[in-house]
């Protein structure tokens, strides 16, 4: 079963196993079965409250396996309940070949690494069946009823899933507000916001606005430009670009949590404004 690429919000994916039935080749009677699939845990669900897969690192992603879409009805081992029970008639002379479905199902509101694939091998599974000529056997548990019956085991060739590599970054306007020609800096903060999968290294760069002079930020107004900057530091010592030696990094932490950067933004001393409303755009991007 691969459920592809899985986010927060969980995954489905389906799989199946294929079954055939014999016939009766000579009285001409049909055979009527009760199929009973069993899947035990794999090598990383054992005594956890869900199956789960790993990416081999550290971490895991939590997963099951169900007998309907709707997720309900978990498939377990020998001796758990509900038993995923199917009935398959096989006329006479005529093998009955049936695709039983499985429905996984990946758990949404898990925040797991994206770097690495996840995977769960050692998934074994065991088909028992009981059937009758008379009708289809009655056994909760296809190991009693009709005339006869038998078991097989099987074995899965593996789960597999990569959780989503994405980001989302949201960013707050830097408002100096209303105040005369400035004599003295203003300064105002700002505030970008960024989630990404635990683990993931982000850089965040700004580009330089829609007025740039060559060396200053700068809004744009009725009485021409004020000249303002962004920085990455209290100090305002460290513009904030969108180069490799200018940009804003860091890790998203293993609770996959949001981060929160301040953005320090600073009017530079220009007394002789022109009154009226200066705006600037700047671009925000998230690199991961």
């Amino acid at each position: 079963m691969n459920f592809g690429t899985v986010t927060s919000s969980g995954r489905a994916a389906t799989s199946s196993l294929t079954v055939t039935c014999q016939p009766d080749f000579s009285s001409g009677q049909t055979n009527y079965y009760q199929v009973c699939i069993y899947l035990n845990p794999g090598n990383w669900s054992v005594g956890q409250p869900t199956r789960r897969m790993s990416n081999y690192n550290g971490a895991y992603l939590n997963y099951d396996l169900f007998s309907d879409p709707a997720h309900t009805q978990n498939i377990g081992a020998p001796g758990t309940t509900p038993v995923y029970s199917v009935q398959v008639a096989a006329a006479p002379a005529t093998p009955q070949t049936v695709d039983i479905p499985i429905y996984g199902w990946t758990y949404p509101g898990q925040a797991v690494p994206a770097i690495q694939a996840f995977e769960e091998q050692g998934t074994l599974g065991l088909l028992r069946f009981r059937y009758s000529t008379a009708g289809f056997p009655s056994s909760a548990d296809c190991t009693t009823g009709g005339t006869a019956g038998g078991s097989l085991s099987f074995s899965s060739s593996g789960v597999y899933a990569a959780f989503e590599h994405a980001c989302w970054v949201t960013a707050t306007d830097i408002d100096f507000g209303a105040v005369a020609p400035p004599q003295a800096p203003l300064r105002e903060n700002g505030n970008i916001r960024l989630q990404c999968a635990p683990g993931t290294s982000w850089r965040v760069g700004l580009d330089n606005g829609q007025s740039f002079d060559g060396s200053m930020r700068r809004m744009a107004g009725p009485g021409g430009y004020v000249r303002y900057q962004i920085y990455r530091d209290p100090g305002n010592t460290q513009v904030w670009g969108n180069d490799d030696a200018s940009m804003v990094s860091g890790t998203t932490d293993s609770a996959g949590n949001t981060a929160s950067v301040t953005v320090y933004g600073q009017v530079p001393a220009q007394p002789n404004l022109a009154v009226g409303n200066y705006v600037d755009t700047i671009v925000v991007t998230l690199y991961y």
